[in-house]
């Protein structure tokens, strides 16, 4: 049985200056940390690498976790997702709802964003933008675009209080 959806998780050059810029944009505080040194067959073989060696943690927000790494190996074969558009296939964006769009773009950009889009809307339907964190992943910041689309509608979340584990 399927519980609830875990978290995303993402890659940063940086662990320490992520932690800062999801825990000042967003409010995600740590709950856990997370490293290893190579070799370590377990996790090797978990995540499907060789010689892996990462640092990491768990962050909770609002309704959701947010996984952050930092590898050190093994070497990376890319630039970076600054380098990739939102029409790439895979996971491309993680979105926010926000109260103001407008206004949560301005914050993101003054902690270290980066602009991708310009808020586009209406008053009736809400505003929603793309920019990019610091290390140039995508972040979609939305209004709550209609009643059926919000939050407290999610199926699910009420059955985990039935949870045995």
């Amino acid at each position: 049985m399927i519980l609830a959806f875990a978290h995303p998780g993402i890659v940063v050059p940086n662990l320490e200056k992520a932690i800062d810029f999801y825990r000042r944009m967003f409010g995600f505080e740590v709950i856990s940390h997370e490293s290893w040194e190579k070799p370590s067959p377990d996790y090797d073989q978990g995540i499907g690498l060789k010689n892996s060696a990462a640092k990491g943690c768990l962050m909770k927000g609002h309704n959701c976790y947010l996984e952050l790494f930092e590898f050190t190996s093994p070497s990376q074969r890319f630039e970076g997702p600054d380098k990739l558009g939102a029409h790439e296939p895979g996971i491309r964006h993680i979105a926010f709802y926000v109260d103001d769009a407008r206004a949560e773009y301005q914050r993101l950009l003054k902690l270290g964003g980066q602009i991708l889009g310009q808020p586009v809307g209406s008053d009736n339907n809400g505003y929603v933008v793309y920019a990019r964190d610091p290390f140039g992943n995508i972040i979609e910041l939305s209004e709550i675009p209609c009643p059926e689309e919000s939050p407290d509608t999610l199926p699910g979340i009420s059955s985990l209080g039935n949870y045995q584990g």
